[in-house]
């Protein structure tokens, strides 16, 4: 229906398309539905960058946003580290607390349900059982935890994911804190799981954002691709091999290639939660650090390499976690 040499009043234009308001509708649409779509189509073709075709300011306010959480996350975690045992057990005793909390929203869509104060109170109760060198408690703990959290789990196909979570989140923290009781190489073994796990994550970031080509798993995380699993196994082992030079007294060779190891099962712990959140439908976990999601998204890979870590650890020495970690005749 087209309109020509017709005065209407001013207010029964304002939701009219700018060509032509659809064959047969004679109905005049509400103003401010048809505005905010002529403004979204705007915004979408307008505001676009042209090589990436996302939104220019949408995707550099995520950067930006992205490289200040994580560089915030980093000194504060890299403070309490130098700190002593008992803050670096706090810190991790409270991040677990978190990650529970994003459990329960995850896998049973519930905030602070029964099972939630189970599985936060089993975690840092292992967490502070590692703390006071009782780190032999961490594991009935932790196991006890996950069958209570089941049982209080009332969610229909729920309840063997709350115990997993129990024990998937819980066990890497007791392990951190085991780590970094150790006396002589504690501070050591926590810095170099840091630097390998942040520059894996970094690098194979930056490294499939500038050179793209085929995904990695486009199935389980589209986003990641073959080149920077590349970039994210190159820059870590590089870096565990300075790490070694500055360490003295341990293999080189030896270092580096313990880096590439867990610096691929820290991609494998990412690719792991991406398969999880794409099980239950869920983008982040959570929305505590900006650019990032939930902790349990920026901490998905460091998962993966200290449950790696603590194996060799296990294989080696136990009595003394951190020397059996870095330090390889």
């Amino acid at each position: 229906m087209r309109l020509y040499r017709v005065c209407l009043p001013r207010y029964l234009l304002a939701g009219f398309h700018g060509r032509y308001s659809g064959v047969g509708n004679r109905v005049i649409p509400r103003p401010g539905a048809q505005i905010w779509r002529l403004a979204g189509r705007v915004h979408r073709v307008t505001g676009r960058n042209r090589r990436s075709g996302e939104p220019a300011s949408k995707s550099d306010g995520e950067l930006a946003q992205r490289t200040g959480s994580a560089l915030s996350l980093a000194a504060l975690a890299g403070l309490l580290t130098y700190s002593g045992v008992w803050p670096f057990t706090l810190m991790i005793a409270a991040g677990s607390a978190i990650l529970a909390w994003e459990w329960g929203r995850l896998v049973r869509s519930a905030r602070m349900d029964a099972a939630f104060y189970v599985h936060a109170a089993a975690a840092i109760a292992a967490c502070i059982s590692a703390g006071a060198d009782a780190a032999w408690l961490a594991i009935p703990v932790l196991g006890a935890g996950a069958l209570l959290a089941a049982i209080m789990t009332k969610v229909p196909g729920a309840r063997a994911w709350s115990a997993l979570g129990v024990l998937y989140l819980g066990l890497p923290g007791v392990l951190l804190v085991f780590f970094r009781s150790d006396a002589a190489f504690g501070i050591a073994a926590i810095f170099f799981l840091f630097l390998v796990v942040w520059s894996a994550d970094t690098a194979a970031y930056f490294t499939g954002r500038a050179v793209g080509g085929p995904k990695l798993a486009p199935k389980i995380s589209p986003g990641k691709t073959w080149s920077g699993l590349a970039g994210g196994l190159t820059v870590p082992t590089l870096l565990a091999y300075g790490f070694a030079v500055w360490l003295g007294d341990t293999r080189a060779l030896a270092l580096a290639l313990l880096g590439a190891g867990l610096a691929f099962a820290s991609q494998i712990g990412d690719l792991a939660e991406s398969a999880i959140k794409r099980k239950f439908q869920v983008k982040d976990t959570g929305q505590l650090l900006p650019g990032h999601g939930g902790l349990f998204d920026r901490v998905d890979g460091l998962i993966g390499a200290v449950l790696v870590a603590g194996g060799i650890a296990a294989a080696r020495n136990l009595s003394d976690p951190g020397e059996a970690l870095l330090m390889w005749p």
